[in-house]
């Protein structure tokens, strides 16, 4: 008598649904255009998007994460970035988007509450983890097929290049010393990835 194999555990809960994640985003960017990041609350986006306090936490960890996401796709950076132009002009897309989104009231409300917060805030990391990290990964991609088509050459290091690239954005961010504009953003890529004559 043959011993049959167990079975697969169900998955459990339902499976996400991306209308419901659209309807939590959406309504987590009116609050944030409305009122800033202070307006984003677990309850102000459950009863704008009507779902329960639960169904957004399975979707993102706390408030802050989510105002988060819903700031990232406001600044129409993913989009730029996976654009059918030339990689170069995605990644210029990508980076102008960023500008003009922190010179919009809700950027410049989301600059300046990350810029006080502590390091170790939940505020501070959805900022990392759900902003930096997701635009640096979108410029990678980009920067590597720039290198593929040799609209540049390749840099020593990669990462380093993403950090000269983000490093002066996000200290006129957290500094506001000076604006990030469109302008900043060209002078920043002619410095740090020249095009290839």
């Amino acid at each position: 008598m043959s011993r049959q194999a167990p079975s697969q555990p169900a998955p459990r809960g339902r499976p996400r649904d991306p209308r419901t994640r659209a309807a939590i985003l959406a309504a987590a960017r009116a609050l944030l255009e409305r009122g800033g990041l202070t307006s984003v609350t677990i309850e102000a986006i459950a009863q704008k998007a009507e779902v329960s306090r639960p169904t957004i936490y399975r979707y993102w960890p706390n408030a802050p994460a989510v105002a988060m996401a819903a700031f990232l796709e406001t600044t129409g950076a993913a989009e730029a970035a996976k654009s059918p132009r030339t990689p170069l002009a995605a990644l210029r897309a990508q980076l102008h988007a960023l500008a003009d989104a922190f010179a919009a009231p809700a950027g410049r409300s989301v600059a300046a509450m990350v810029a006080a917060a502590q390091s170790e805030t939940e505020l501070a990391k959805a900022f990392r983890n759900e902003f930096i990290a997701r635009n640096r990964d979108a410029t990678r991609a980009l920067l590597e097929r720039c290198i593929a088509d040799k609209a540049i050459a390749p840099p020593e290091d990669m990462e380093l290049s993403l950090d000269l690239i983000f490093g002066p954005l996000f200290y006129r961010l957290l500094m506001g010393h000076a604006p990030i504009t469109r302008g900043f953003v060209d002078q920043l890529l002619a410095a740090v990835i020249p095009a290839r004559d």
